[in-house]
């Protein structure tokens, strides 16, 4: 569930927009029931008029208000929603008759005689003069309500006038934009209303030059404009975990790609290679710039089938997954996510560099060239060789050297003089041991630790296959495989976001 909410409705005719200013800048107090009563089940009257009120006001089952209404269908949640239909329905109010005698003639609705508006300077604004200006107006008014649940109003100081005066005078230029209005040309007056469960402001905007137009993107921008700025502290945070995954997913895929190139034994390699000469063949025949962006449409959907069928792979689904829950907790500061699915990966604007990725390994890989020899491998079985073969040496002449009469020097020169009288080479073996014998003995230790060695392989080699084969491994049947994928695509989504701005959209929803 959301936790801001901002409804917006446009005026073409002004003759109650006056009646509504006043209403907006002098309503403070609201109706407080006895503790006794407030846990009560609304009553038949309530529960008859709420029903009245969605059917001629649908839109007012997206209130905060109305949340709680359907979750508790207590008399005081029951008040809470009839009062913000009151108030966001003001100038329609003589549309449903019944409503306005409730609210009219329920106790406890505090009137004062001062006035709450505010606009974007800090100036005595007269109230009638304000009214007769809006009534008056010959353009599009547009009526609008940020609503905020109490207990995030309280943690984040939006229990007050002066923190939304400040926020909307903050986001001036959104607002201008989201309706399509130069900012200079901007005119709005706001006043806040303090409720129980849902403090909230109301907004009267309108253009002094040209006319505005507010679409439905215009309407999410200003809900992402002052949701940013309320919860910037949250956005932020959660912003950060997610750009930790999205560099988590392109080392993912970077380090898949690069076994690819160099023949890596892992799963569906082969299919992986058919899908980037296949890109390679498409986007070479493309003139200009080898970017996703700038391809045509057709390439476009070759190079999002292909990362769809890269994600599927284990470690890659995992991160996107994990992705997705931090963009979901984000976006649910100002926007309903309950019901929504997940986007996949090869259509969210904020992964395009994981296409371009895809696209810069096919146009630089070389298709033709083999499997290439583990050298890693292989360094390690020579390394091994080398270490058992100073160790034999090593315990060989350890026990030569145990073999060896202790003498003193002048013995072991006498010896020496003897050794070099009959021919013999200095340092051999003294007691008779025959060096061809220590070769054979050296060299049937160096065949066995070979034979070992080479059994550890096979031993490696078998349990990568098992692993390889446990592994659930795509089958690709291509044609028919990007055949499904392209009838089942809903195109629901934009495709033509600059490669330049792919950087920020995680910073930006």
């Amino acid at each position: 569930m959301a936790k801001i909410i901002v409804s917006c409705r446009f005026q073409k005719s002004a003759k109650d927009m006056a009646d509504l200013i006043r209403y907006m800048a002098t309503r403070e107090g609201v109706e407080k029931l006895p503790n006794s009563k407030r846990f009560n089940i609304a009553s038949s009257q309530q529960h008859d008029l709420i029903l009245s009120v969605v059917k001629q006001f649908p839109e007012s089952k997206k209130f905060l208000e109305y949340d709680d209404y359907y979750a508790m269908p207590t008399r005081e949640n029951a008040n809470e929603f009839l009062n913000a239909v009151a108030e966001r329905y003001a100038d329609r109010a003589d549309e449903l008759k019944g409503l306005v005698s409730y609210i009219s003639n329920r106790p406890g609705v505090e009137k004062l005689g001062s006035h709450g508006l505010f606009t974007q300077f800090d100036m005595p604004i007269d109230l009638d003069t304000v009214a007769d200006r809006v009534a008056n107006h010959d353009g599009v008014i547009w009526t609008e309500v940020v609503s905020l649940r109490r207990e995030d109003a309280e943690r984040l100081h939006f229990n007050n006038a002066e923190a939304w005066k400040n926020l909307v005078r903050r986001n001036m230029n959104e607002i201008a934009k989201a309706h399509r209005i130069k900012v200079e040309d901007l005119e709005w007056y706001g006043a806040f209303h303090n409720t129980t469960h849902h403090p909230h402001i109301h907004l009267i905007i309108l253009s002094k030059g040209q006319e505005g137009f507010l679409s439905e993107k215009g309407i999410k921008e200003l809900r992402r404009a002052f949701g940013q700025d309320i919860f910037r502290d949250e956005q932020y945070k959660l912003a950060t975990i997610e750009t930790g995954y999205r560099n988590q997913l392109k080392e993912q895929l970077a380090d898949q790609l690069q076994k690819i190139q160099k023949r890596q034994s892992i799963p569906n390699s082969d299919y992986y290679l058919l899908l980037l000469r296949k890109i390679r063949d498409e986007v070479q025949q493309q003139k200009g710039k080898k970017l996703y962006g700038y391809l045509p449409r057709k390439t476009k959907k070759l190079v999002d089938f292909a990362l769809h069928e890269f994600a599927k792979d284990g470690d890659l689904s995992e991160i996107y997954a994990k992705w997705n829950e931090v963009n979901r907790e984000k976006l649910s500061l100002y926007y309903d996510t309950k019901d929504k699915p997940d986007v996949p990966i090869e259509k969210n604007p904020e992964l395009r560099s994981l296409k371009n990725m895809l696209i810069r390994t096919a146009l630089s890989m070389n298709f033709n060239a083999q499997m290439t020899v583990n050298t890693a491998r292989i360094g390690f079985l020579f390394s091994m060789l080398a270490k058992q073969i100073v160790s034999i040496a090593g315990k060989r002449l350890d026990e030569l050297n145990k073999m060896m009469p202790l003498t003193d020097s002048k013995e072991r020169d006498k010896i020496r003089e003897k050794k070099l009288a009959h021919g013999q080479k200095e340092g051999a073996d003294s007691s008779g041991i025959n060096e061809e014998v220590y070769d054979s003995q050296a060299a049937e230790g160096i065949l066995t630790m070979l034979d070992y060695l080479i059994s550890l392989g096979n031993q490696e080699n078998e349990q990568a296959v098992e692993e390889s084969n446990a592994q659930p491994s795509i089958e690709y049947d291509f044609d028919n495989a990007y055949s499904d994928y392209l009838n089942n695509d809903d195109n629901d989504y934009d495709d033509n976001v600059d490669d330049e701005d792919e950087e920020y959209y995680g910073l930006s929803m």
